[in-house]
């Protein structure tokens, strides 16, 4: 069952990383540009590498055996067109407020002070500020490995929902010969 989709290692393939490598710089600045900050570039590329690694195995058959070795770039395209709409459908509906904590006073908690809204933050949110500073670099390397983990766990879902769908129609089937 699990041969009904191609297999994806856990690992990037060599051609993977040297793709990611190849279009990691031109796909980042082009991010920025659709997205307009850093932040945007940040979200909009890696599920952009993600798409493309959920379907090397089927890019490198194509290559191998069909000798069709722009399949993958196509792809890139394809994907990078199709995510930045979404990014902008999603910032259409996006609306910045900002949120002031309100603080409730009765009679016997005058003494208490009010709530601090960053008290039940996560770590992340609390160091954000420290760390947003900072340029950070970008590797091939590490980027393919994220890229590719990410396409990893969608196959992994995806074979395990063949699986149970399977099992429920066979167990939907046996149960209908019973009858």
């Amino acid at each position: 069952m699990a041969h009904l989709l191609p297999r994806i290692d856990p690992e990037p393939p060599p051609g993977y990383v040297a793709f990611v490598a190849r279009h990691l710089e031109p796909l980042r600045r082009d991010a920025e540009q659709v997205t307009g900050d850093e932040r945007g570039a940040d979200w909009l590329y890696p599920e952009v590498l993600a798409d493309v690694a959920a379907r090397w195995p089927w890019f490198e058959l194509a290559r191998t055996w069909l000798r069709r070795a722009p399949a993958a770039d196509a792809s890139l395209r394809r994907s990078f067109e199709r995510r930045s709409q979404q990014w902008h459908s999603e910032q259409a509906w996006s609306v910045d407020v900002e949120v002031r904590p309100i603080a409730v006073w009765s009679d016997d908690e005058a003494y208490r002070r009010p709530p601090d809204p960053h008290e039940r933050a996560n770590a992340a949110l609390r160091l954000a500020p420290f760390v947003a500073g900072a340029r950070l670099t970008f590797s091939p390397v590490a980027e393919a490995a994220i890229a590719w983990w990410h396409a990893y766990d969608t196959y992994r879902r995806r074979v395990l929902v063949v699986g149970v769908t399977a099992a429920v129609l066979l167990f939907t089937f046996l149960l209908q010969l019973a009858h």
